[in-house]
């Protein structure tokens, strides 16, 4: 058996869930899968069991507030608020009290089968964001059950230690990130759940959707995590743990000479002038806009705040978007409709054969017309304070016809505003994603009822290759830079520059360096993404010449496969210029 072949057989391959590389040794949580049985209780130890539930609720919280002043970090924080409003949340403490009072249930059980009604609705849904929230709540009724049975779990060290668990609740990421974790790999969760975003804010490499248990990660001494490409190794080899720290030192010194550029022009290096936003979710992200060099927002996600505000309230959104436009310092702000299938109520969550091509995005909202309308108001009350800056963004968009019936509702909310003397501004730019290929292919029309475009990388790659980004099965044919993407994005800037309409590109293909400098060689120079990855991309921007650029460009634009593309970009990448400092 050669070397290779017997490192292929201490690999395992996930998801990228939070980038960088991690080196240390396995620790297996053992999380066992709590067991309720149902028991009753007599009529006079009905107060007892009530009164044992509410000193467990604020136990509880009492634990997650201590947490809480143990970390700095505003997002953390806030993570932590999110997980103190379920144990409080007025309507599930009914429920449990009334199991107690009136179906005579022990505290635990009727704690226990509580939440599982509303961990019920969130796996019924399709749409992931809903789906992967229950795993918080399954955490949560775990910890109040131990808490009320007087049963915590005894403490772990997990300092250099590579964590392997089934799943982690947001609670126990942040226990965890106490601790000097090398990684964290899952064989549950996804993309979107707090998991992951911890991980990212907190800087730690994971890995979701490993089969790691078939390994028996005890048996080996070390671990190499690599959260960039989705890969575990296990026992590397004395040449790959010598390159690993080679690896920690190149990144060290990228992320001190990237962030230098945070605050220069953002101009080539022969001066051509382009534009770079944040993509935001969190309020704990807007620091980044001013610290990483992002002029304004180019998308404003908007599905958390929906979501967290019972019935969608007007007034809760409006603080949320002031906020962002405050934080922005005068930059537009771009707020995306909200972009989600499925609601949270239990009578709409129907299962869909094929949610990806289903009830989502515009589709859902214009089913939905008094939610758009809320989301509408909100904006356009916001848009009074900041004018000029507020543009509106419609996710979704497959036909022109739903482009006409959103500005016709639109159009309806601004006369109601005015009726009630209610301010707005009345030229607020409304502006669809391209990430659907049908849109794209019918831009020119598009363009001709819409400000603005903004491509939405992720999805169109999804939808123009036919694969499901999700399924790790066919994860390697989701490739964002297969010439057939870059060919249908050129139709769609071509369209833009004729009809003279703003275009940007909002998706992840933006936060990659030499993705970004493709696209302002095809005559694309606004982007969007992430915060932390600004730095490392105006680097790059600002250290090279348009004239490079253009030159990358019309090579992809001559690619005929995935792999050509990818040749053309390593190649361009090893004559990067080292005069970025």
């Amino acid at each position: 058996m050669t070397n290779n072949q017997k490192l292929t057989d201490r690999t395992l391959l996930g998801t990228p869930g939070a980038g960088g590389r991690g080196l240390g040794r396995p620790k297996v949580l053992h999380t066992e899968e709590t067991v309720v049985r149902p028991e009753k209780i007599d009529d006079s130890d009905i107060q007892k069991e009530v009164e044992l539930t509410e000193r467990g609720i604020e136990a509880l919280v009492h634990e997650f507030e201590n947490l809480k002043k143990l970390n700095d970090e505003s997002d953390v924080r806030e993570i932590i608020d999110s997980q103190i409003e379920v144990v409080r949340d007025p309507e599930l403490n009914r429920r449990i009290r009334k199991r107690i009072k009136e179906d005579h249930d022990s505290s635990v059980y009727a704690v226990f089968s509580s939440f599982n009604d509303y961990i019920n609705v969130l796996e019924s849904s399709d749409t992931d964001w809903l789906n992967e929230r229950s795993i918080d709540i399954v955490s949560i009724r775990d910890q109040l059950i131990d808490v009320i049975r007087n049963q915590r779990p005894d403490e772990l060290n997990a300092d250099n230690a590579v964590i392997f668990a089934a799943e982690l609740s947001p609670t126990e990421m942040i226990r965890l990130s106490h601790y000097n974790l090398a990684g964290i790999i899952t064989e549950k969760g996804g993309l979107t759940s707090h998991v992951v975003i911890l991980a990212q804010s907190l800087g730690i490499p994971c890995v979701i959707g490993v089969d790691w248990k078939k390994m028996h990660p005890q048996r080996f001494h070390t671990v190499m995590i690599d959260g960039d490409v989705g890969s575990v190794l296990f026992d590397p080899t004395e040449e790959l743990l010598e390159e690993f720290e080679q690896y920690k030192e190149r990144q060290r010194r990228k992320k001190e000479i990237a962030l230098k550029w945070a605050s220069k022009p953002s101009k080539t290096n022969c001066g051509k002038p382009f534009t770079i936003r944040g993509n935001i979710e969190f309020a704990s992200e807007l620091p980044k806009l001013a610290t990483h060099g992002a002029s304004g927002v180019g998308l404003l996600r908007t599905e958390t705040v929906l979501f967290e505000t019972k019935d969608f309230d007007v007034d809760a959104q409006v603080q949320f978007y002031r906020q962002v436009a405050e934080a922005s310092d005068g930059a537009p702000v771009v707020i995306r409709l909200f972009d989600a299938g499925g609601d949270k109520l239990p009578d709409n969550h129907e299962k869909e054969d094929n949610p990806f091509l289903g009830w989502r995005g515009i589709r859902m909202l214009l089913d939905k017309p008094d939610l758009l309308r809320q989301q509408y108001e909100a904006i356009l009350r916001v848009s009074a304070e900041f004018p000029g800056k507020i543009k509106i963004l419609a996710p979704m968009i497959s036909q022109i016809e739903e482009i006409d019936e959103s500005k016709r509702i639109l159009d309806e909310v601004k006369q109601r505003l005015q009726t009630n003397d209610v301010s707005f501004n009345e030229e607020v730019p409304f502006g669809i994603m391209i990430e659907v290929p049908g849109i794209a292919v019918m831009a020119s029309e598009a363009a001709k009822k819409v400000d603005f475009f903004s491509i939405g990388t992720n999805d169109l790659t999804q939808y123009m290759l036919a694969v499901d980004r999700g399924n790790s099965k066919i994860s390697k044919l989701y490739q964002p830079a297969h010439p057939s993407i870059w060919r249908i994005i050129q139709s769609v800037i071509d369209v833009s520059e004729k009809e003279e309409i703003p275009i940007s590109v909002c998706g992840e293909m933006a936060a990659n360096p030499l993705y970004a400098a493709c696209f302002l060689g095809m005559g694309l120079n606004d982007l969007s993404m992430t915060t932390s990855s600004i730095p490392a991309v105006k680097s790059v921007l600002c250290s090279h010449n348009l004239s490079q650029f253009q030159s990358l460009a019309g090579e992809v634009a001559g690619a005929a496969t995935y792999q050509q593309v990818e040749s053309i970009f390593n190649k361009w990448q090893k004559t990067l210029s080292h005069k970025q400092v």
